[in-house]
């Protein structure tokens, strides 16, 4: 069974070569590489095209979420591949990246054949030259993978795209990604918490580069830099009426594209979760509390959830 791995370029010339070098250093062959540039301006495109790769055309930038977006629209709609992969031009993988997760991938199929299912894994922090900073971005940002459940990922996202792998069947329920969506990773990860299975491997596959061209990136959590970051900000943070109004409106309006998306496909409990948080915007300060509060509608620490009931 084939696999696809879908990689998105942008002005990637500096990083690339060592990154498909990586991909073409695999212990487990049998994949493809689709890639989509997203309007580079430097020698990205040259540089693909010297590589054994399917280059997909495209016109227009769509910014990551939407060219990682067309990529997977692109292989389950033209290629027999039953596992998809999202790549970033600027990391380096593991050579034993692809065996590993696609064997992690397989165990969870033996006993749930039919079932939507994503496997996600730890990263290697490095800078430019390769450097580690953390040998775990799980310990790097205090993240916990296991909280993975809808109302837990609807405040905080848990999964990195560039080590995800997808069976076929959550590629295709996850289709299309809608603008709302804040991330490609994101809104796949909500899909198969509801519909599916989510996996997760605690070795690090990837050294996850972080430079100043960084789309995301990761930041060390710290309560020093917390607790810096509110005395410099005087605890605007807590009493600027727009920063209140700011704070969430991304994720409430992703809740309310799935329950667009996928009402008809769930459960009461599901509905008045996403129903609660799309309105929260309208109740009032305690009401907006107790929502967060019955739903478990949480961020992974406990400064981050003061933060969270401080700021709504």
């Amino acid at each position: 069974m084939g696999i696809s791995v879908l990689l998105s370029t942008y002005n990637g010339e500096k990083y690339l070569n060592q990154q498909l070098d990586s991909l073409f250093s695999q212990t487990y062959e049998i994949f493809e590489i689709i890639a989509r540039d997203d309007g580079s301006q430097d020698k990205t495109l040259e540089i693909l095209r010297s590589y054994n790769i399917k280059i997909i055309d495209s016109k227009e930038n769509l910014g990551a979420k939407g060219s990682f977006g067309a990529l997977l629209e692109y292989a389950v709609q033209n290629n027999a591949s039953e596992y998809f992969m999202f790549c970033d031009q600027d990391d380096v993988w593991d050579s034993n990246k692809i065996e590993k997760t696609l064997a992690k991938m397989h165990d969870i199929e033996k006993s749930l054949p039919d079932s939507p299912i994503l496997v996600n894994t730890d990263l290697k922090v490095v800078d430019e030259e390769l450097k580690v900073l953390d040998n775990s971005m799980w310990n790097y940002q205090q993240i916990n993978p296991k909280l993975n459940t809808l109302n837990r990922l609807l405040i905080q996202n848990t999964i990195t795209g560039c080590t995800v792998m997808i069976n076929k069947k959550l590629a295709q329920i996850s289709l299309q990604i809608p603008d709302e969506a804040l991330m490609h990773d994101w809104w796949i990860g909500l899909v198969a918490s509801k519909f599916g299975r989510i996996e997760y491997i605690h070795d690090s596959t990837i050294q996850y580069r972080q430079h100043t061209g960084n789309n995301v990136g990761a930041k060390r959590f710290s309560y020093v830099n917390i607790i810096k970051n509110i005395l410099k900000k005087r605890f605007s943070i807590f009493f600027n009426g727009n920063l209140h109004k700011k704070h969430l409106a991304k994720n409430i309006e992703q809740a309310r594209a799935f329950l667009s998306i996928y009402k008809e496909n769930l459960g009461e409990v599901d509905i008045q979760v996403l129903e609660d948080l799309a309105t929260i915007e309208s109740k009032s300060f305690w009401q907006k509390r107790k929502i967060l509060l019955r739903h478990k509608l949480l961020k992974q620490g406990l400064i981050n959830n003061i933060l969270l009931f401080l700021r709504i």
